[in-house]
């Protein structure tokens, strides 16, 4: 059975998917009593358009999207054009 994601969960998943990893993120979503999957953090982070793996070449996909002025999925989809 799929839980529906609170808007609370969601807003923790945002504020952390450019700085930390799946694990780290459902540690955090733990602490705070709410219970996902590392797999569902990662479907979630895909959905929203973030990267599952935060750190690319000591640079951060959303810093990178940032300072070019893209979405975060679109530079998601050049470092992981299979995923």
């Amino acid at each position: 059975m799929h839980t529906k994601w609170t808007d609370e969960e969601v807003a923790i998943v945002e504020e952390m998917a450019c700085l930390y990893t799946v694990k780290q993120i459902a540690y955090r979503l733990k602490k705070r009593g709410y219970t996902r999957s590392t797999s569902a953090i990662q479907n979630k982070l895909r959905f929203l358009g973030y990267s599952a793996r935060p750190i690319l070449d000591n640079y951060n996909c959303c810093e990178i999207a940032r300072v070019l002025q893209l979405n975060s999925a679109t530079v998601w989809s050049w470092v992981n054009p299979f995923g």
